[in-house]
This record gives C-alpha cells, structure tokens and sequence, in this order.
C-alpha cells in the first residue's frame, strides 16, 4: 500500500486529553468563598434573613456600619447611596454560608440592586473589605 499513514502511538499528553473526562475547566480553584455581606435594611432583621435564604436557625449578624454611604427611602424600601466619604451607615454584617444563600440573596435583591464593594467596620474596630448591595 503505497498510501498508507504512519499513526504513532498517541503521546502521553495526547493520551491525557482523549482520557479526560471533558471538564476543562476544572483548575481546582473555588467558585465560591464565605464573605460579609453589610445589611442595612430588611435584612437587618434575622427572621427575614432566615426566611429569604430558607435556612430555619437564626442567622449570626454581627453589628456594623459602612462608610462612605447614606440612606434613602425608595418607595417603602432603604436604599444605599453614595455619601461623603467619612459618612456612615448603620447595620449588620452576615457571614454567607454557602453559594446557594449568596444565589438566594441575589434572586431577592434582583435588578433593583447591584452588589458592591464595601467597607465594612465592626463594633470591635476591625473591618474588612466586603459586599453590599446598593
């Protein structure tokens, strides 16, 4: 057979890649890590939390405020803007637990809200760099 092809043997990286699963994108890295999220509002009440992430024991806040914000009502609702930069608001921070509560809270919130980077400052003079909505 004058035509014919010489097929060597798949190399071990070849074999690898036809051997695999098909999850490419898997690099071992998480899709999701715990982070405060600063409440101001409805949330600032634990049953309401409880309800809205569907879980039945009370959820652990932790009182706080952000800075560089202020409160205003839109409609019956509170609303995060944008303040001077010394200024506060009052409320708390909650641990989220798990991807699934940070979905349930960004299904809730919807299009009204976006999520943003805040400061967050506890009463014990720590804070941290984390999430609100506005």
């Amino acid at each position: 057979m004058g035509n014919a092809i010489n097929i060597a043997k798949p190399s071990a990286m070849q074999r690898k890649f036809l051997n695999d699963s098909g999850d490419f994108l898997d690099l071992n890295i998480p899709s999701y890590r715990r982070r405060y999220y600063f409440f101001y509002g409805t949330f600032m009440d634990p049953s309401t939390l409880a309800k809205v992430l569907g879980i039945s024991y009370r959820p652990t806040t932790r009182p706080a405020t952000a800075t560089g914000y202020k409160c205003k009502l839109w409609g019956q609702y509170s609303a995060l803007v944008d303040g001077p930069p010394g200024e506060t608001v009052s409320g708390v921070a909650y641990e989220i637990q798990s991807q699934d509560e940070k979905t349930k809270l960004e299904m809730y919130e919807g299009d009204s809200y976006a999520l943003e980077g805040c400061l967050i400052k506890f009463e014990d003079s720590s804070q941290v760099l984390e999430l609100t909505f506005k």
